[in-house]
């Protein structure tokens, strides 16, 4: 008897495509459905993800800016919903070859995450047991870099659950808007060396 081999169709990767270039206001969108609406608020002490609907939606991730205290992060879907500091749950630290990385803890079964620069993707999101394949990335548009506005596409495997998306979401959106920051400061630092007479206007990050 002739033996069948059943071919299982690969899920496809999910996109989240932001409404506009911003970590700080923007609707997320899932197959032109807006599912995810990132908010800050006009002091920007407090970045909300929430789950799109009216009424504001279901709160899925909160992060927290203070000015004497450590900022921090909380998820009511996961570590009970206890704010952790920032800096402890999106951990700066070293690999073997000692390139740089942020090890993300989730608060589940899937372990610890790695968050690091990319030189592809710009940024992009490994599992523990696997630092070559990203299971999270920013789209590269035509090769050039990233698409804006942004998207995160999140590969199909066991992390892409509910309960996680909002981990991997506000990671992007905390370590991006770092590296926007960092970005700008270095070029004030260059206008700053401009000759007198020469300007250069710059933007807020976003």
């Amino acid at each position: 008897m002739d033996s069948q081999l059943t071919l299982v169709p690969v899920a496809p990767a999910v996109r989240l495509m932001f409404s506009k270039d911003s970590m700080k206001n923007a609707t997320l969108f899932l197959d032109s459905v807006p599912i995810y609406v990132i908010s800050t608020d006009a002091q920007n002490a407090c970045t909300e993800l929430r789950a799109a609907g009216s009424g504001g939606g279901e709160l899925l991730a909160r992060i927290t800016r203070k000015e004497i205290l450590p900022d921090a992060v909380a998820f009511p879907a996961l570590n009970g919903g206890k704010e952790i500091r920032l800096a402890k749950w999106l951990k700066k630290s070293k690999l073997a070859d000692g390139s740089s990385t942020h090890v993300i803890n989730t608060f589940t079964v899937h372990g610890t995450f790695f968050l690091m620069a990319h030189p592809v993707h710009r940024l992009a999101l490994f599992q523990e047991d696997d630092l070559q394949k990203p299971i999270a990335q920013w789209e590269r548009v035509n090769g050039t870099g990233t698409s804006s506005p942004p998207i995160i596409v999140i590969e199909a495997g066991p992390w892409e659950v509910e309960s996680l998306r909002p981990c991997i979401i506000a990671a992007f959106i905390v370590q991006e808007f770092k590296m926007r920051m960092k970005e700008q400061a270095g070029s004030v630092t260059l206008a700053m060396g401009r000759p007198a007479g020469q300007f250069v206007l710059m933007s807020a990050a976003k």
